[in-house]
């Protein structure tokens, strides 16, 4: 009888250091997952601070070519003028479809 009794507190403790132990990896759990979400919301605005600054740059190269033009720099303003100009047809196309 002594035995058994033995066994019983051994599993208990047991027991009671596995839901310890889940505990502890849940909390653990809980801070990763706050960290990860954190991390996709800081990569998202990363990703939208770059797409902003490659859009300064295409202003900037377009000004400086309006500013200083040279055979290639005139090519490309007239082919982003082009790009803008067909841009402007479309959505003017989508408006007159409503």
């Amino acid at each position: 009888m002594n035995s058994l009794t033995i066994q019983i507190d051994n599993l208990k403790s047991q027991i009671k250091s596995a839901v310890e132990q889940h505990r502890k990896l849940q909390k653990e759990f809980q801070k990763i997952d706050l960290q990860n979400q954190q991390l996709k919301v800081d990569k998202d605005v990363a990703i939208n601070e770059a797409e902003a600054i490659k859009e300064q740059m295409k202003t900037i190269k377009l000004a400086q070519a309006l500013v200083v033009p040279d055979k290639k720099d005139t090519r490309e303003l007239k082919i982003q003028i082009n790009n803008y100009l067909r841009e402007i047809d479309r959505c003017l196309s989508l408006l007159n479809k409503d």
